[in-house]
């Protein structure tokens, strides 16, 4: 049809642009998502590498940084910048805990607020990039290619740029492992390979210890922080005191502060051992709630925190509530999260312990000193804060793990009961409940009670189903008025001459039903194929398949059924 008159003719006549004989465009290729492609082990390993020399770089900078402001604002200082940058590559060298010698002074002590920051940048940087690890091995490649360069960059310029001899070789040891600890743990979060590994291989009670242990230990230095605030506070006239006279200007008075914030943690964790009833030592000086013995501490306005009296301090006896309190919460952690008492009081033991180690650990990192004489020593006791430690909080935790709910939680979980039921009862209990009618429900708690063999339940289920369906005829109509009518429906219908139609509920016999029969309310077989139909199978209505069909039953005259003479039913 022409353009024109297909457009003229308006909805009238129909417009067709015929079949399509060429594709102008190029069909797009659908792009379907495949599984994420995993990153090469030598990709990893680079992308580790430089996240290693970017940390080491970074606090390179910053500790050179801070040196070189605080020389700018220090008047004495001399006006060799580099000087001033030497001493903040010894500042670099000290936070990665190696000992430093400055004009002939080994300083042991290390600033663990700039540890801190290093150990941030390492454990935030571990799983940031492009090239990220998957899987257990491309971690632990990533961990330890990340610590050795780590390691290697820190010897180098602390050796290399700092004064001449200020590090010894035998610490160079210290920075890489800082670096695997961190990143280590950083590889430990969820997310990761080991992570989900450590979830499906340690027990249950271990992986809630391991919260537990952090939680106690969150708790003592929460202690120790307190402590040394109470301290500060209740001293304040001598910290006043001592600032003035250490640093007279407000450039040096800027200097000291900084230098107390670098050694800000290790005054928390040594009142952390404070605490714990062990106390700390500073120098010759010992100071503990049960027993103190003084002396004279240099003009450090932090060290002014310390007490000053000889012997007990009752306001040191009450922070021996800290222990209690962490046992208390390392309890109530294990409890939330486990269901036996056995597994309760496991976890709590555990989770002191744990406790007792990681303080230890800490005050073994912030333990230290200056040069070789009186003050030489500054910390608390590693080995005897594990021992103080494990023991105050286990003996709280484990004690309320395994009493509460003594009376209504088990010691141990019940083993499950063995099955008593039946082939039948199971078999039965596969049937989908939203498909299970009347009937068929009452069959499986008949067969849940039978302990027939499955070979005759066949037999028996054809004979039940025989039985129902003569039964419903006896009910609709009168057994003296209408002879019982069997219908049987064979496989083959070439030779059927009775047909029964379950799906509509009517039965016909040949082509020999009078159109003008009664309704299907009125036939006793069709009553019983429409109450049947809606629970019952085709095959509880038939013969069984497998038999033969029976001649003598195949050469008698099919019946009418639908035309069936049947008086009025007595009301």
């Amino acid at each position: 049809m022409p353009a024109a008159a297909c457009l003229a003719g308006g909805e009238a006549l129909p417009c067709d642009s015929g079949t399509v004989t060429q594709q102008l465009a190029a069909q797009r290729p659908v792009q379907t998502a495949g599984p994420a492609a995993v990153n090469p082990t030598g990709l990893v390993a680079a992308a580790a590498a430089i996240r290693g020399a970017a940390v080491a770089a970074a606090g390179l900078i910053l500790a050179t940084g801070l040196a070189t402001i605080i020389w700018a604002m220090t008047p004495g200082s001399g006006p060799d910048v580099a000087a001033a940058m030497r001493g903040g590559v010894l500042g670099f060298a000290a936070a990665n805990l190696m000992p430093i010698d400055i004009g002939g002074v080994t300083l042991s002590l290390p600033p663990l607020l700039f540890t801190l920051m290093l150990v941030v940048l390492l454990a935030s940087t571990a799983r940031r990039g492009r090239f990220l690890p998957e899987g257990r091995y491309q971690e632990t490649v990533s961990v330890l290619i990340t610590a050795l360069v780590y390691g290697v960059i820190v010897a180098a310029t602390t050796r290399g740029f700092g004064p001449p001899d200020a590090v010894g070789p035998q610490w160079v040891w210290t920075a890489p492992a800082i670096a695997l600890g961190a990143t280590g743990g950083a590889m430990l979060q969820p997310g990761s390979a080991w992570h989900q590994w450590c979830v499906a291989t340690l027990p249950r009670w271990l992986r809630v210890s391991i919260r537990g242990g952090g939680v106690g230990l969150g708790m003592l230095l929460a202690g120790g922080g307190l402590a040394v605030t109470v301290g500060l506070i209740s001293h304040f006239g001598d910290v006043v005191s001592v600032a003035a006279l250490a640093a007279p200007s407000w450039m040096d008075g800027a200097g000291l502060a900084l230098l107390g914030l670098a050694y800000l943690p290790n005054a928390v964790i040594a009142g952390a051992g404070y605490a714990t009833g062990v106390g700390f030592e500073i120098g010759a000086g010992t100071y503990s709630p049960f027993s103190t013995i003084p002396v004279d501490l240099p003009a450090i306005p932090l060290l002014a925190a310390v007490p000053d009296a000889a012997g007990r301090s009752w306001i040191g006896l009450i922070f021996l509530a800290v222990p209690v309190a962490a046992g208390f919460l390392i309890s109530r952690v294990v409890i939330k999260r486990l269901a036996t008492r056995a597994d309760r009081a496991l976890a709590a033991g555990a989770g002191a312990l744990l406790t007792g180690g990681l303080l230890a650990a800490a005050v073994a990192i912030a333990r230290g000193g200056v040069g070789d004489g009186r003050w030489s020593t500054m910390g608390s006791p590693p080995l005897l804060i594990a021992a103080a430690v494990t023991v105050e909080v286990g003996v709280i935790a484990v004690t309320l793990a395994g009493l509460t709910g003594v009376r209504t939680v088990p010691w141990r979980a019940a083993a499950p009961a063995p099955s008593t039921r039946s082939a039948g009862a199971a078999k039965a209990s596969l049937v989908s409940p939203s498909t299970i009618t009347g009937k068929q429900k009452r069959r499986s708690k008949r067969a849940m009670q039978e302990s027939d063999s499955a070979q005759d339940r066949p037999a028996k289920k054809g004979r039940r189903s025989k039985r129902r369906v003569g039964s419903r005829s006896k009910e609709s109509v009168d057994p003296t008025m209408v002879p019982t009518t069997e219908v049987v429906a064979e496989s083959d219908p070439a030779t059927s001459e009775v047909a029964t139609d379950v799906d509509s509920g009517t039965t016909s016999a040949g082509a020999s039903s009078a159109s003008g029969g009664d309704s299907a309310d009125e036939n006793p077989v069709a009553e019983a194929s429409d109450d049947v139909s809606g629970s019952a199978t085709v095959e509880e209505l038939s013969v069984d398949p497998r038999e033969p069909p029976d001649p003598v039953a195949a050469e008698v005259p099919a019946q009418d059924v639908s035309r069936t003479d049947t008086p009025a039913r007595d009301s």
